[in-house]
């Protein structure tokens, strides 16, 4: 069995600003389709591009939000700012408050707003496969082309997920998307939606789109690539694992994959 390590791309995405108590020093903002795991790094990413040092941090998980506190000189004194990220059944919510007053105080929803769009356009790329061997990726995908099917994929609450099976070996591998199971944090094993299904609750160009880009069943021959996407019910998944069979034995070949 092998572990690899992904971090899903971000697109961009639409945000709402909402303000409470403090208006100034508070902003909350709702992002759809985005999970959890990928706000709190665009969350972080923001944090930094202000030039705050992070101080510490709690992933957050669907019981619990994750918490960033960080800090940042401001002449003689310290300004701190502390960033929730919410887990939500179509996304997540990030929200910030900050220590700050005078004009900072003013600016700081604003600050963090722009921050944290420009940290979400930042698309981590994907890793080279390996040069030998049978190699596995599976990611959490937001940009998708064209743009209307990450959208209308967030409105029905589905989240597309890259799977990249690069077989370098002699050997021939059978795909099968039933194989492919995420797991949540609680530990639930979720299977793939079926993308007939899913075609029926979005627009005809993105259902087009879709069935261009979702990979089917396949056999996986010698140097071959198989790439494509396979949709899962929106949730905060940690991990994913992928059942090949070699063909040659029908033996199973199982991955894990950390998110």
């Amino acid at each position: 069995m092998r572990l690899l390590r992904k971090v899903a791309g971000a697109g961009a995405v639409a945000m709402v600003l909402a303000s409470w108590g403090c208006v100034s020093r508070y902003v909350r903002i709702q992002e759809k389709g985005l999970t959890c795991a990928e706000a709190h790094r665009v969350a972080i990413a923001a944090v930094r591009r202000m030039s705050y040092t992070i101080d510490t941090v709690t992933k957050p998980t669907p019981g619990s939000p994750g918490v960033i506190t960080a800090s940042r000189s401001a002449g003689t004194g310290i300004q701190s700012v502390v960033v929730n990220v919410f887990c939500t059944s179509l996304g997540a919510e990030i929200e910030a408050q900050t220590d700050q007053g005078g004009v900072m105080e003013m600016s700081f929803p604003e600050e963090f707003q722009r921050n944290l769009q420009a940290a979400t356009t930042v698309t981590t790329a994907k890793r080279a496969a390996a040069e030998t061997g049978l190699d596995v990726l599976v990611a959490p995908e937001r940009a998708l082309d064209p743009a209307e099917l990450g959208s209308e994929l967030s409105r029905v609450g589905v989240l597309a997920v890259s799977v990249r099976i690069s077989n370098r070996t002699p050997r021939e591998y059978a795909f099968r998307a039933a194989d492919v199971v995420l797991q949540t944090d609680s530990g639930e094993r979720v299977a793939a939606t079926s993308p007939v299904k899913v075609a029926e609750q979005i627009s005809p160009s993105a259902a087009t789109a879709l069935r261009q880009q979702v990979l089917q069943d396949r056999k996986i021959g010698a140097n071959e690539t198989a790439a494509g996407l396979l949709c899962f019910p929106f949730q905060s998944y940690t991990r994913a694992r992928v059942t090949l069979t070699d063909r040659s034995t029908d033996e199973p070949e199982g991955f894990s994959i950390e998110f």
